[in-house]
Parts: C-alpha cells; structure tokens; sequence
C-alpha cells in the first residue's frame, strides 16, 4: 500500500464494508463511481500499488482481461447501454485503475465517443440511485 495514495488509502478504509465493492477477485476491485452522475460507470482497481500494466506482475494482467471482461458484461446486462467506453488514464490518481462507463442512448452528443472525457464529475449520482444500480450489477456480476 502506498499511504499517499487516494486509491490505497480508499481501500483499506472499505475493508470489511460489504457495500462498497460490488466486485473482487485475487488482483483487483470493481466499484461504483463517486464522482459522476452516471448510472453503472463503474471503476475497477488493482489492490496492489503500480501505475500501469507495464508494471503489474504476470499473473495480474493474466487475470486482468477476465475482470474486465466479467465487468464489461455485468455493466451491459445491469444498464443495457447502447456502448460500454473503457480507459485508463491514471493521472489525477497515480494507481492503475480502468474506467468501465455505459453509454446510454440519451447520452448528450457532445459526450458521444472522446467526448466522455469532458463529462462533469458533479453533481454524483444520488446516494438511492448508486445503490439501486450497484445492487443490479452486483447481482449480474453473480450470475457470470
């Protein structure tokens, strides 16, 4: 764990809080994300500290493309998005971590495509409507 770290520091404070995650394998974590209005944009998260997959060990990015798959397909069947965006910047947040966004049909133009990146992190999703969404992907996650 790095302690300056927003991700390792998030996570070690949600150790044990059920709710949190809605996904969790050997390597990594898949959340809802807090910081956008988005139903089922949901963030997965390598539970050990490296920048990119450059960095990540053999079995890691072994078991990576099976976690974005599984996420890829709980995110569709949970929010039947006309498109599922992926990314990984990891810029504001120096820790490796995937964007998974649904993108739905009534999405404005201007957030079509690369215009994702622009869409405004505020106001959040409202507390009811993360949870409804989590609990459907988490159930979608258990039925894959």
């Amino acid at each position: 764990m790095e302690e300056s770290c927003q991700i390792c520091r998030k996570a070690k404070d949600e150790i044990g809080k059920s709710s949190y995650y809605l996904f969790e394998s050997e390597h990594f974590r898949v959340r809802h994300s807090d910081e956008t209005k988005i139903a089922g944009y949901l963030i997965i998260e390598a539970k050990r500290h490296f920048l990119d997959l450059s960095m990540a060990k053999p079995e890691e990015t072994a078991e990576f493309g099976e976690v974005l798959a599984k996420t890829t397909k709980a995110v569709r069947q949970a929010t039947k998005p006309m498109r599922v965006y992926t990314f990984s910047l990891a810029e504001a947040v120096p820790h490796f971590h995937m964007h998974v966004i649904p993108r739905q049909e009534d999405m404005p133009k201007r957030y079509v495509g690369r215009g994702i990146m622009s869409y405004p992190l505020n106001p959040p999703l409202d507390c009811q409507s993360r949870e409804s969404v989590s609990l459907s992907i988490k159930r979608a996650f258990k039925s894959l």
